[in-house]
């Protein structure tokens, strides 16, 4: 699959290098949603809308269940390969290297239960880091007697320098390196490849949050080598909500602990006399850190279809397409003489926008009449917009922003 190739900056000022290998721009796909011409949704990093062949696919899976009787043993495994298989691609994994876990904050409880963090290490993490991804470091590091160290955001928005000086200089033992490609609030790409490097050399464990860019950000986890890496479906996957996937490295593979213990994820679970060995192996692979109850009838046939026309479109072209909106969206801005500051490093498919005092106070309400659909904290506004949404869209955003 292509690369996403994020290299220093050639001077102080420059933006990264990205490569992604692609050939033709993707044309817009909004007619493979039920998304209505007058309503510009361009928070797919909020939650995406499920495209219209996954609906039917989800419809399709309801039904299964409706009807038990006709069910078989292999209702409960052949989905269930097929959604790890496609999510393995997505990253350029292994099928046998992805556990089926149902969000970020399991799949990193999933990292926190393996990982070694011995009494007076630190676990590192960004300033501001989502909660699925801060919570269980805090609660790890209490009941480990070590510490949750913050590297704040630098003034020069430089966030791969920061992480990799901030592991060199730490005065403890760095335990785990807890990371991602895209800071989730910031909308700042960080060198992952330069983070695992220094991850490694100071014999720590790496933990990656991929939900804010799998699927739309080309991969490859074998040049990035974390130890656990998980994401949702329900953003950039176009998929269902309460559904996730965990790469896990080989290592972990023969011991590691799951969260969960049940017959889907032990040798002969699909035998009718599963129940008469006491305690059964695990499955090859990652297969050990499944969840509970994990062929969902309804739920897998929604990542399935919508994973199936990402893997036709190419990541590689899902990223130039939304790299393209994006650069409109600061285009846009920037025409519009508002107070705007592209980042040093950003990241291409999210575009986060700091209006300060022009945006009005009742912009959100205002967006929100107007069937214009972003999100706004405080002076920053989010935009994210995905193959359904075309030039339209970000001028309708525009020409209906509240300012003052």
């Amino acid at each position: 699959m292509p690369i996403l190739s994020i290299s220093p900056p050639a001077t102080p000022d420059s933006a990264p290098q990205l490569i992604s290998g692609c050939d033709a721009m993707l044309s817009c796909q909004r007619d493979l949603f039920s998304i209505p011409r007058e309503t510009a949704y361009l928070d797919v990093a909020y939650m995406s809308p499920i495209p219209t062949a996954a609906v039917a696919a989800g419809e399709a899976g309801v039904r299964v269940k409706a009807e038990p009787w006709k069910m078989t043993i292999a209702s409960y495994y052949d989905e269930v390969e097929e959604a790890r298989q496609l999510a393995a691609s997505m990253v350029g994994a292994d099928a046998d290297e992805i556990a089926i876990v149902a969000a970020t904050s399991y799949g990193m409880a999933i990292a926190a239960a393996n990982v070694l963090v011995a009494a007076g290490s630190a676990i590192l993490l960004m300033e501001n880091e989502h909660t699925s991804h801060r919570y269980v470091w805090y609660d790890l590091a209490q009941r480990a007697g070590a510490c949750v160290d913050i590297v704040p955001q630098p003034a020069d928005g430089d966030w791969t320098s920061a992480i990799v000086s901030a592991i060199q200089d730490s005065s403890r033992p760095i335990a785990v390196v807890a990371g991602t490609l895209v800071h989730w609030f910031e909308g700042v790409a960080i060198d992952l490849e330069a983070v695992a490097a220094a991850t490694r050399a100071a014999g720590a464990s790496l933990v990656v949050d991929g939900t804010q860019w799998v699927g739309a950000i080309p991969f490859d986890v074998r040049r990035v080598r974390p130890d656990f890496l998980v994401f949702a479906t329900y953003k950039f996957l176009l998929g269902p909500y309460r559904l996730a996937f965990l790469y896990a490295d080989r290592r972990w593979h023969t011991e590691g602990r799951t969260l969960e213990h049940h017959s889907w994820n032990r040798m002969g679970g699909d035998k009718s006399d599963f129940y008469k060995v006491a305690v059964a192996e695990f499955l090859p692979g990652a297969r050990r850190f499944d969840m509970g109850e994990r062929s969902d009838f309804a739920v897998l046939p929604i990542a399935i279809a919508a994973m199936k026309l990402i893997r036709g479109w190419t990541v590689g072209r899902v990223f130039e397409r939304l790299r393209h909106l994006n650069e409109l969206v600061w285009a846009q801005a920037e025409s519009r003489g508002l107070p705007v500051a592209r980042p040093r490093h950003p990241t291409p498919h999210i575009a986060i926008l700091d209006i300060g005092g022009r945006l009005a106070p009742n912009a959100a309400q205002e967006l929100k009449r107007a069937d214009v659909h972003v999100t706004l904290r405080g002076t920053k506004m989010r935009v994210s917009p995905h193959v359904y949404n075309d030039e339209a869209d970000i001028g309708r955003l525009f020409e209906c922003l509240p300012l003052r």
